[in-house]
């Protein structure tokens, strides 16, 4: 596994970079306030076509503020409906940059659960070649070459992370559990991150992306990402 600083054309990363999907302070969800569907299932009493995704799943209602108004980031916490977009589009999860639509995808992530697999699942969104640069110098778990990365020719939703909750009581039964879509399970969650399934994966050597894009694109790419990932109230 090669280093960021292995590939001398890498330049350092502007510091301050808050991933889009990061939560914030002030973005906190409230604990929802759920009834039983008439037809089975976990709902809102007031919930509206926003509150579903396509198979059904409830989602949870975390605050949407202007940057300026969020808080301090929360570089740890993921906010839902933000990890929730990018998953959907396929767009990259620190810039929401969206280089080749029809894809290959990259995807990134700690070397320690051993290489990308095919038919792997994972809530974390794909990254461009950027800002694969980036994460490597600034996420702590991914420094000193600790990162794997793999090209995705097609990552299907599969279903979603949240708290699941009993039929007849609500009572909360698990949280942070995985749930696969279409299940009986997923009629009695309510989600707070999307999963993906990995296909067509091809393992990635970052060190021959950042060297194909060059130093001087790489700068330029690093200050765009600056500019709008950014930490501060801009």
């Amino acid at each position: 596994m090669t280093t960021a600083t292995q590939f001398r054309g890498l330049p350092l990363a502007p510091p301050g970079i808050v991933p889009y999907i990061a939560g914030y302070s002030l973005e906190r969800a409230a604990p929802p306030r759920l009834i039983e569907h008439p037809r089975g299932g976990l709902a809102y009493k007031d919930e509206t076509p926003h509150d579903r995704d396509p198979w059904g799943t409830l989602w949870v209602r975390p605050p949407i503020l202007p940057r300026a108004r969020r808080g301090r980031p929360l570089l740890k916490t993921i906010h839902a409906y933000r990890q929730r977009r990018v998953m959907r589009d396929m767009l990259c999860q620190v810039c929401t940059q969206q280089p080749v639509p029809e894809g290959p995808f990259l995807f990134i992530g700690h070397s320690a659960a051993g290489p990308i697999r095919e038919g792997e699942l994972t809530a974390s969104p794909p990254v461009c070649v950027p800002c694969a640069g980036i994460a490597v110098q600034l996420c702590r778990p991914l420094q000193h070459g600790r990162y794997t990365a793999a090209w995705v020719e097609y990552p299907g939703l599969w279903g979603v992370i949240g708290d699941t909750y009993a039929p007849g009581t609500l009572d909360l039964v698990d949280q942070g559990c995985r749930i696969q879509a279409g299940t009986r399970e997923a009629r009695w969650t309510v989600a707070s991150m999307s999963v993906v399934q990995l296909h067509g994966v091809t393992p990635a050597d970052l060190d021959a992306e950042w060297a194909a894009l060059g130093r001087e694109r790489l700068e330029a790419e690093f200050t765009r990402v600056a500019v709008v990932a950014g930490g501060g109230s801009t």
